[in-house]
């Protein structure tokens, strides 16, 4: 037989049990809010002028930075300063380009200026940037001094980059015409090279990056997500169509709990230029409209801040 003081005691457990619950329940949602709570920041264009665009997790949009005048890729160093490559500020002939420096405070200055046509960019955790030169066929690095050197060369086109945890480059080369069938190469710290993946003579690359699993994703002008198993064994890494937009795959970009962010360009009018939003399992949806219409914004290349905790 069940006295008071039992029932009183046990009512008491399930009390304490609940609460420990709600505890975990808690920390399980700050967890996975602070997973997300990176900002992520979008070169383009609004009223005509450069910007680059701020976004919180939740789709909040300010403005980090104006006065450009073409921005396009982007890459964050570990002491969260955002280089950007500026096109034709010098007037409208390639080759008339710079790299702007925006430190975390909102503070530009030009890194590098007289600069090629420059595709992508990615930083190493010693600082030094990387800059893929599209008409050259050369990577070129960047000391944080802005002392320049040739770190590859020979490429076609390079399209775009991508660092690795052991500061391994991913270069993703596009074809000539029906002379050159694009690749990717993957180059060690020490400047060799070997050949990963040679890709489709209908495939147009525009980006690369790799999620935190170590596969590696291609975004396609076509509009398709391409990704490759790095581990595989059964063949050498195969390649999967991860996702697509609905009009052409620009630039992409993981966030630190797994999600890839990408650029649909949009058609030749920039209709439909937005970004969409893939969870790990690929579903997709619309993080951010343009908007109002492509005449007055326009979103161009993607970069995640990077926080202190995951760098």
């Amino acid at each position: 037989m069940k006295t008071k003081a039992e029932g009183k005691f046990r009512s008491a457990l399930r009390r304490v049990g609940r609460f420990f619950g709600m505890v975990a329940l808690g920390a399980a949602i700050l967890t996975s809010s602070s997973a997300s709570a990176q900002n992520l920041f979008v070169s383009g264009t609004d009223s005509g002028g450069g910007e680059i665009f701020k976004f919180t997790w939740d789709g909040a949009q300010s403005i980090f930075a104006s006065g450009l005048y073409k921005p396009r890729d982007m890459a964050f160093d570990s002491a969260g300063n955002l280089f950007v490559m500026d096109y034709m500020i010098l007037g409208e002939s390639i080759g008339n380009a710079a790299i702007f420096k925006i430190t975390p405070n909102g503070m530009l200055s030009i890194f590098a200026s007289r600069v090629s046509y420059a595709s992508s960019l990615a930083v190493n955790k010693a600082g030094n940037l990387f800059v893929a030169d599209y008409d050259s066929g050369i990577i070129y690095q960047y000391k944080p001094t802005s002392l320049r050197a040739t770190f590859a060369s020979g490429l076609y086109h390079p399209v775009g980059v991508a660092l690795d945890s052991t500061g391994n480059l991913w270069v993703a080369d596009n074809s000539i015409g029906n002379l050159h069938q694009g690749s990717i190469y993957k180059y060690k710290p020490d400047g060799s090279r070997v050949t990963i993946a040679v890709l489709n003579p209908g495939d147009r690359p525009s980006d690369l990056a790799l999620d935190n699993m170590g596969n590696l994703y291609m975004t396609d002008l076509g509009g398709n997500i391409y990704r490759f198993d790095l581990s595989g064994v059964l063949r050498r890494y195969p390649r999967t169509t991860f996702g697509s937009v609905p009009k052409s795959a620009q630039s992409l970009a993981f966030d630190n709990a797994g999600n890839l962010f990408v650029v649909d360009a949009g058609d030749a009018n920039s209709n439909g230029n937005a970004i969409y939003r893939f969870t790990a399992q690929g579903r997709r949806s619309l993080f951010a409209p343009v908007e109002v219409d492509a005449a007055i914004e326009s979103f161009s290349c993607l970069a995640f801040q990077p926080i202190a905790c995951c760098q």
